[in-house]
């Protein structure tokens, strides 16, 4: 997995050949988990909800790590 193409994954989801056509480009949150492992959260970029992002985020993170 190269981070070029996570990037591409999360941004716009790889294009109509691949996970395009499954994801809600309007919607203000977006939990994204591709096949090959790649994951990561999308969303607006307001600054009322950073805190409550990143806060969802790190819960997330340490339920992710305690699992291990």
């Amino acid at each position: 997995r190269r981070p070029a193409r996570a990037a591409a994954q999360l941004l716009h989801g790889g294009g109509t050949g691949a996970n395009s056509a499954n994801r809600w480009f309007d919607k203000a949150l977006q939990f994204i988990v591709g096949e090959d492992g790649t994951c990561g959260i999308i969303y607006d970029q307001a600054v009322i909800d950073g805190a409550a992002v990143a806060d969802m985020a790190d819960h997330v993170l340490d339920y992710w790590w305690a699992g291990l």
